[in-house]
């Protein structure tokens, strides 16, 4: 039974990576967990548990996260070591899972499952320095946009229901009884049922007020950015792009995460050379700058997002939801050198302020990169008042699928917050997604492209 088990969590594993973006094949996460529920529900050994579940979360983070390796902002062996020791440690939810499901009584096992994972693997993993909720499981159905509409009822309910899913058909199988495929048939109605009529509802929703935003997407990769010898190069690219968004009368502009090589609230010719341009043609420009503070003599770096008013005047967000091990280190920061090959990346400090701020008649919040993946971020901005919400990244760093995860998950974001999201992304993905989950516009991967669109604005 024991080698049974191992290859049943080998498989579940496998099909939870297949139903995550880019091979999106959502529907697979339905079943993935059938394989492995059959050793769990009649395991009488915990250490059994232990391993089935270390086995189907090591080798689906391997795969899924398969990005933090291949991260260009810092050396191959930092690289590797960094992508193994987060796939091991996102296991431990998962065996904390296996243990609860050992001691909860046998008749109540199936029916406890979506419960515990929601509580051991979703909450958990979401908390504390190390919060990873990137690999909800509410990215899978990133595809399916019925099924995403759930997401405004509470952000665990996707996985709630996809956990319901795979116990419904376990127990089909198991036990051949039509009635567990007509509860499942039920729930699938039910599910599209609301999820229609929620897109319905937005469709037929007349927007009170539309916005003419421009999204710059550079490609302008890290080592040619901090380049001095291609500095003037990489200014006059920012510079096309800005001209292209007032050609098109943008009134608001947004660039991608540290889109320009300068720390602009203290360079003043460099923020002044991008500030003139919007401040004739009274437009905003929202974008992705490095930021450094002396607060009682000490040095604070931050990555920030600086807003540019046409009056003249700016603010800026500093990044709350830092990247650990990539952007700051928890716990152990006097033992590790930088990891980054660039002077403030691995030493910034987390912002504070879920800052709104005014533009026009509406209130606008800008997402810094991995901001974006943490729900309660985006809610607390959306309650202080956030009727747009900007995500500038830059996932140049770590190849192709990231890119397609983080645009999902702003869909997901869009869709529980009912308010529209902008992405500016330096090499892609970038677009324009509407609160019903419709993606009015989305970029290719390393495509040097400006973007103009009006948006629409709803109550």
């Amino acid at each position: 039974m024991k080698y049974k088990g191992i290859l049943a969590a080998f498989i579940s594993g496998i099909l939870l990576s297949l139903s995550y973006p880019p091979v999106s094949l959502g529907f697979v996460a339905w079943f993935f967990f059938v394989p492995l529920l059959h050793f769990l529900i009649n395991s009488n050994n915990i250490k059994d548990n232990i391993l089935f579940m270390f086995i189907a979360s090591i080798v689906s983070n391997l795969i899924i996260l398969n990005w933090i390796a291949i991260n260009s902002g810092t050396s191959v062996s930092a690289g590797f070591i960094s992508y193994i020791a987060a796939c091991f440690y996102l296991t431990i939810f998962w065996t904390f899972f296996g243990i609860a499901i050992y001691f909860i009584p046998k008749k109540y096992k199936l029916f406890s499952i979506p419960f515990i994972w929601i509580f051991f693997v979703e909450i958990l993993r979401n908390f504390g320095p190390l919060a990873f909720p990137w690999l909800d499981l509410s990215l899978t159905q990133s595809n399916y946009n019925i099924i995403l509409q759930l997401a405004s009822i509470h952000p665990n309910a996707i996985s709630f229901v996809l956990l319901i899913f795979n116990g419904l058909i376990y127990q089909y199988f198991k036990s051949k009884e039509i009635k567990f495929f007509a509860y499942f048939s039920i729930f699938l109605c039910i599910m599209f049922i609301y999820g229609k009529s929620q897109i319905q509802y937005y469709q037929n929703t007349e927007p009170k007020d539309y916005i003419n935003i421009s999204i710059g997407q550079p490609v302008i990769f890290p080592d040619e950015k901090w380049d001095r010898d291609l500095r003037k190069r990489n200014f006059e690219i920012m510079e096309s792009l800005l001209l292209k968004s007032l050609e098109d009368k943008a009134e608001i502009i947004v660039w991608p995460e540290v889109s320009v090589p300068s720390y602009l609230t203290t360079n003043v010719n460099d923020r002044l050379f991008f500030h003139n341009r919007i401040m004739d043609n009274n437009a905003f420009l929202i974008l992705g700058i490095p930021e450094s503070r002396f607060i009682n003599g000490q040095r604070f770096s931050y990555n920030s997002a600086m807003i540019m008013l046409p009056d003249g005047s700016f603010d800026t967000y500093q990044k709350i939801f830092l990247v650990p091990f990539a952007e700051y280190v928890p716990f152990f920061k006097s033992w590790f050198d930088k990891m980054n090959q660039f002077d403030d990346m691995g030493s910034f400090t987390p912002g504070s302020e879920y800052k709104v701020f005014p533009v026009k008649d509406y209130n606008v919040a800008t997402l810094i990169c991995y901001d974006s993946s943490n729900p309660k971020i985006v809610n607390k901005m959306v309650e202080n008042g956030a009727d747009i919400l900007f995500i500038v990244t830059n996932d140049s760093y770590v190849g192709e699928f990231m890119p397609y995860q983080h645009f999902e998950l702003a869909k997901i974001r869009a869709i529980e917050q009912r308010v529209p999201i902008i992405q500016s992304a330096n090499n892609g993905i970038s677009g324009i997604i509407l609160p019903s989950g419709e993606v009015l516009y989305k970029s290719r991967l390393n495509e040097r492209v400006v973007h103009t669109h009006n948006v629409p604005i709803y109550e």
